[in-house]
């Protein structure tokens, strides 16, 4: 079989599980960032500039564990530009290998500045990345020499990244998850990542919520404009998946979370999905206590990769009218021993892969040694690829 050819029924393999048909095989994919260094026994850092051995290292791991489909595949955050720019928000680890995002150390706006966000979202998040990144206070003729040197940095990231897509794709064949032009990102979420952090957004959902709610309805108007412009239509097929993210959504209660995200979501997305969109939505937190809303959907139509919550318990819920990305946890990856793990595996299997609506991964994305026994996570790759071939 042509790698093409195995792309092409890794494509249909997933699209039948999704669509809640039984695969010739179930697809068996991870979220993978850093791990695969602390795999090879190298430090990110000590390779990072080199794209060549940055790509060596990083390979190893899909040489000895086999995957249908990745979310993410490749390095995320090119630190070293960040860093030439002056902006720290992110850095390597003490371990050499894991990229570490600072955000208790990001300097957010007040909730005085609302009027100035809301008066100019764009010119406002101008203002805050300048804010942030020393290069861009600078006279030009110092800043100039500092944003080549980022560019440089940025180029070797890309090349490693490069290297690593090709060779996943092209020499493995896997296949990714996502890539539809189709997303949903709350504009709560704007606040909550980028503008006034987790716990100040928390503060001000209770604090201010008027002015919580004019921001979120100027930004949400903005958000339907764009979306009612795009024919469903043209978005009709299954694969690639669309996006979408819970950041906030999981730290709202249900009212909330009808008011500031599902409400609008099914608004927006109900046409896409009626049309065949399927969208992967990905979790930072619980789903279980709205999940039951996603029944309103078409069935078939979403995924949930769940990240802290019981999956036995989300297929209760929902697991006969929307997917589970799902199987085994890193908690179980990190102290179980080979048995226990292979337990969990086959019973996730037995569980969620009759009739369809399953996909093979991990809770939670691999960053560092201490996340998995090695020994764990072959025996948990092997069990499950030798478990989802129907």
């Amino acid at each position: 079989m042509s790698i093409e050819e195995l792309k092409a029924e890794r494509v249909q393999n997933l699209v039948d599980a999704l669509s809640f048909r039984e695969p010739r095989k179930v697809p068996v994919g991870a979220e993978v960032i850093s791990w695969p260094f602390s795999y090879a026994g190298v430090r990110y850092e000590d390779v990072m500039d080199d794209p060549q051995k940055t790509f060596e290292a990083y390979i190893k791991y899909f040489d000895v564990v086999d995957f249908d489909y990745l979310w993410g595949g490749t390095l995320n955050t090119p630190v070293k530009a960040l860093q030439a720019m002056g902006n720290d928000n992110y850095r390597i680890g003490d371990d050499g290998t894991v990229i570490i995002h600072l955000q208790p150390e990001i300097d957010y706006m007040t909730a005085e500045e609302y009027p100035e966000l809301m008066a100019d979202p764009a010119a406002f998040s101008a203002k805050m990345m300048k804010k942030r990144t020393k290069v861009l206070q600078l006279p030009f003729s110092e800043a100039y020499p500092r944003v080549i040197e980022a560019l440089k940095e940025l180029k070797t990231f890309r090349e490693a990244n490069r290297l690593i897509s090709e060779y996943t794709s092209e020499v493995k064949g896997i296949i990714p998850v996502t890539g539809s032009p189709i997303s949903y990102f709350s504009p709560m979420n704007m606040l909550f990542d980028f503008h006034r952090g987790m716990a100040e957004t928390l503060i001000d959902m209770r604090r201010r919520p008027q002015v919580i709610r004019e921001f979120y309805d100027m930004m949400m108007a903005q958000t339907k404009e764009r979306m009612a412009a795009l024919n469903p239509a043209d978005f009709a097929s299954p694969y690639p998946l669309g996006s979408g993210v819970y950041h906030i959504e999981c730290f709202l209660s249900p009212d909330l979370f009808d008011e500031y995200f599902f409400n609008d979501f099914c608004e927006i997305m109900t046409p896409f999905l009626e049309a065949g969109t399927k969208l992967f939505m990905k979790g930072e937190g619980h789903f279980l206590n709205t999940i039951d809303r996603y029944r309103r959907l078409p069935k078939g139509s979403v995924v949930f990769m769940l990240d802290q919550d019981d999956p036995f318990e989300a297929y209760k819920a929902i697991g006969d009218w929307q997917s589970l990305a799902t199987g085994i946890t890193v908690d179980l990856l990190q102290i179980g021993s080979v048995q226990q793990c292979v337990d969990f595996v086959k019973r996730s299997f037995d569980t969620f892969a009759p009739g369809g609506g399953f996909i093979f991964m991990p809770n939670k994305p691999l960053l560092c040694a201490e996340d998995a026994k090695v020994e764990n996570l072959i025996a948990v790759f092997e069990t499950a690829n030798e478990l989802s071939v129907q």
